[in-house]
């Protein structure tokens, strides 16, 4: 993968997959059935349903899960590793299909159900069956949407060093805020903020931030909004 940071919210990013790239080559016999099964979170990102024994692997994870809580895809549309974008909705629509939460930001929305507006985006994946709909707006913020309530969640404000990273930090406070049954706004402030801290610097895995740090990032941005 090469990524160029013009501009850094948004790097250009350049994927190689060669014949048998590793990422592509998994089954689903690699985790049993049972784990599947039970664990509280299956992430599944749309870019391994794109290639290879992966997609399929994924999808067989998905109709072990049976739509059990939480069954997470993330939309992560990279036109790239596609043959085109109708190829790509029609493996998005199948996973949608078989999810409680999906997470995608506007561009991912059309592709997946030809939806750009976040309102709209989100009560056609609701109307999939899926319980919660998430849909990122960059500079706009996040919106959550379940079929009883809707919550909005402002950006903070920052200087973006690199985007890169800051959707797995999105979604790694995410699950984690399912995880502890926290109200929807505020699983929403933890996720957004994850984002925020992620792109405020220039690494990516290194710069994922712990529960603490994260908190103090919140709190800081608080006092000087109230300033």
């Amino acid at each position: 993968m090469l990524a160029s940071l013009d501009p850094p919210a948004d790097p250009a990013i350049i994927f190689y997959r060669g014949a048998g790239a590793p990422d592509t080559t998994i089954v689903a016999t690699d985790v049993p059935e049972q784990v599947v099964r039970d664990c509280r979170v299956l992430w599944i990102s749309a870019c391994a349903l794109a290639v290879g024994d992966t997609a399929d692997a994924c999808f067989t994870w998905l109709d072990q899960r049976g739509r059990a809580a939480h069954t997470i895809i993330d939309l992560d549309y990279r036109p790239t590793l596609w043959a085109d974008r109708a190829d790509a909705r029609r493996a998005a629509q199948r996973a949608i299909d078989a999810c409680t939460v999906v997470v995608g930001n506007r561009d991912e929305c059309e592709m997946a159900i030809g939806e750009t507006d976040p309102e709209t985006a989100a009560d056609a994946l609701l109307s999939r069956g899926v319980r919660l709909a998430i849909v990122k707006m960059g500079a706009d913020g996040v919106l959550l949407a379940t079929e009883h309530e809707r919550v909005r969640v402002h950006p903070l404000p920052i200087d973006v060093a690199c985007g890169l990273g800051a959707g797995d930090a999105f979604g790694g406070a995410l699950a984690y805020g399912l995880l502890q049954g926290w109200p929807l706004d505020r699983v929403g402030e933890l996720a957004n903020a994850a984002g925020a801290f992620v792109a405020s610097r220039l690494m990516c895995a290194d710069a994922m931030p712990d529960l603490p740090s994260l908190t103090s990032f919140v709190l800081d941005h608080r006092k000087g909004s109230a300033a």
